[in-house]
C-alpha cells in the first residue's frame, strides 16, 4: 500500500506498556498507528485523523472499550474493531460480541495473529473500497450510456420525423407538379380561350371541389373584360361576377401576383349590393402574365361556405398562371 494511502489504526489501552507493545508490533510500512490512553483521547484523535480500524481494551480507566467503539462509530460511521480483554467471563464476551468485532482476543495477546487479523481486515476494506469505486464508475458509465442512448433515440426520432415531413412535402410537390403537367397537356389541346378557361376551372374542381369564377381578358383598349363565367351547378349572374371581379382587378393591377382573400372580411372594398353575399366567400385571383410586366388577363375563382381556398391552391395557381397566360396569348 502506498504511503499516500496508508491505513490508520487507533489503539486504545490504559496500560502504557501494552500501548507501546502494540504500537511497536503493528508499525510497518503502509500502516500508521495512533495510540490513546483513554476514551476521551481516542475520540479526540479520531476527530483529527479518521482511523480505518480500532483496537480497544475492554476495560479502560474512564470508560469501557465498548463505549469507545460505540461513540467512535456514532462519530465517524462504520468502523471495524478488535476487542482485547483480560477477562474471559461470559458476560464480557457476550457484550463484546454484540458489537460485531473483527476479532475478540484475550490476553496474553498473540501479536502475530493480531497483525494477520488487522492486515486481512484492512485488505478487505481496500478491496471493498475499490469495488465500491468500480461500481460507482460503472453506474456513472451506465447512466452516461443510457443518457446518450436516449439522446440518440430522440435525435433518431427527430430525424425520422424530419425525413417523414420532408418526404410528405416532396410527395406533395411532386403531386402538384404532376397535376401541372397534366394541365399543360390539356392546354396544348385547347384551341380557344374558352377551352383554356374550362381546363383551368376543371383543374380546381377535380383537385378540391366545387368552385365558381369568371375569366377576364384585355380588350382592344387594354381593359380587362369578362369573357366567361363558370360554376357548379351553374355560374352566377354577370352583374355579381362583375361586382366581385372589379375590386380584384384593381388589387392585382396594383400588385400583379396570385392573391387570396376572405371577401367577407374585406366586404367594404366591394359594391354594397353584393356585400350580403360575401360572408364565407373565399376569393382567389390569378393574373395571366406571359411575360414580366405584360398582363393579358385575370381569372377570379371563388368558393362559398365551408371549403375555402388554401395555401396549396395558391401554390398551384402560381404554377399554372404562366402556362395559362401563354395559352391565351397563343389563341389571339
Amino acid at each position: 500500500m502506498a504511503k499516500s494511502q496508508a491505513a490508520r489504526v487507533l489503539v486504545v489501552d490504559d496500560e502504557p506498556e501494552l500501548r507501546q507493545l502494540l504500537s511497536d508490533a503493528l508499525g510497518e510500512p503502509g500502516l500508521k498507528v495512533d495510540v490513546a490512553s483513554s476514551g476521551k483521547e481516542a475520540l479526540d484523535l479520531a476527530a483529527l485523523r479518521r482511523p480505518d480500524l480500532v483496537v480497544a481494551d475492554l476495560r479502560l480507566g474512564d470508560c469501557s472499550g465498548l463505549d469507545v467503539i460505540d461513540r467512535l462509530r456514532g462519530q465517524i460511521g462504520e468502523l471495524p474493531a478488535v476487542v482485547i480483554t483480560g477477562y474471559g467471563d461470559a458476560q464480557s464476551l457476550s457484550e463484546a460480541s454484540r458489537r460485531r468485532p473483527v476479532e475478540l482476543m484475550t490476553k496474553p495477546l498473540d501479536l502475530a495473529q493480531l497483525r494477520r487479523t488487522i492486515r486481512q481486515e484492512l485488505t478487505r476494506q481496500a478491496d471493498a473500497k475499490r469495488t465500491r469505486k468500480r461500481t460507482l464508475r460503472l453506474r456513472r458509465l451506465a447512466r452516461t450510456i443510457n443518457l446518450e442512448r436516449k439522446e440518440a433515440q430522440q435525435q433518431l426520432q427527430t430525424t425520422c420525423a424530419d425525413l417523414a415531413e420532408a418526404y410528405r412535402a416532396l410527395s406533395a410537390q411532386l403531386a402538384v407538379q404532376q397535376v401541372a403537367i397534366n394541365y399543360q397537356r390539356d392546354l396544348l389541346a385547347s384551341r380557344t380561350d374558352d377551352d383554356v378557361f374550362r381546363a383551368l376551372f376543371r383543374l380546381f374542381v377535380r383537385r378540391s371541389g366545387p368552385v365558381f369564377g369568371a375569366a377576364l381578358v384585355c380588350d382592344a383598349n387594354a381593359d380587362l373584360q369578362i369573357i366567361g363565367r363558370f360554376g357548379v351547378p351553374g355560374p352566377d349572374g354577370a352583374a355579381f361576377c362583375q361586382s366581385l371581379s372589379q375590386p380584384m382587378v384593381d388589387s392585382v393591377l396594383a400588385n400583379p401576383r396570385v392573391t387570396l382573400i376572405d371577401a367577407g372580411e374585406q366586404a367594404e372594398t366591394f359594391d354594397p349590393p353584393i356585400r350580403k353575399y360575401l360572408v364565407g366567400l373565399s376569393v382567389l385571383a390569378i393574373p395571366l402574365m406571359p411575360a414580366s410586366g405584360e398582363m393579358i388577363g385575370l381569372v377570379v375563382l371563388y368558393r362559398k361556405g365551408e371549403q375555402p381556398f388554401t395555401e396549396a391552391d395558391v401554390s398551384l395557381a402560381e404554377i399554372i398562371s404562366l402556362p395559362t397566360a401563354v395559352a391565351v396569348k397563343r389563341n389571339d
